[in-house]
């Protein structure tokens, strides 16, 4: 599986990412396709944690409306995004996350720009994908 992004507004989403002391919180909706993840768009929801810092809550009000929002156009929440201090990869509370939220998740370094997307499952465990900008989808 892959993951398919708009160019334009990942790199709005990096940007905002690398301008930023504290984790933020992103997320993508889409269609699943047979053999990829195909973003339309990215929508932010504020990070409420207690230690945004190094950690991250979206505001569940927030995601209610991104669902609303994504199941009004016929799509679906399809990728978790979020930034990250450190390098791009899953921490332990990531991890234990991403068992309950079993949908690409994917981090950014927001010192670096630099990013990986990840998926969990049972039978595999963790597992890179590889993520591709587009600037236009067909």
């Amino acid at each position: 599986m892959k993951i398919y992004v708009k160019a334009e507004k990942f790199r709005e989403v990096i940007s905002k990412c690398m301008n930023s002391h504290i984790e933020r919180i992103f997320f993508g909706i889409g269609k699943i396709e047979v053999s990829a993840y195909r973003i339309v768009d990215i929508i932010e929801c504020k990070n409420i944690a207690k230690n945004p810092e190094t950690e991250f809550l979206a505001d569940p009000m927030c995601m209610y409306n991104v669902y609303k929002q994504a199941e009004g156009k016929g799509l679906e929440i399809i990728a978790l995004i979020h930034s990250h201090p450190t390098d791009p990869v899953p921490s332990n509370l990531d991890l234990k996350n991403m068992r309950l939220w079993e949908v690409p998740w994917i981090i950014i370094n927001n010192v670096k720009g630099s990013y990986k997307a990840w998926t969990y499952n049972k039978e595999k465990g963790l597992e890179e994908i590889e993520i591709v900008e587009e600037d236009y989808f067909n």
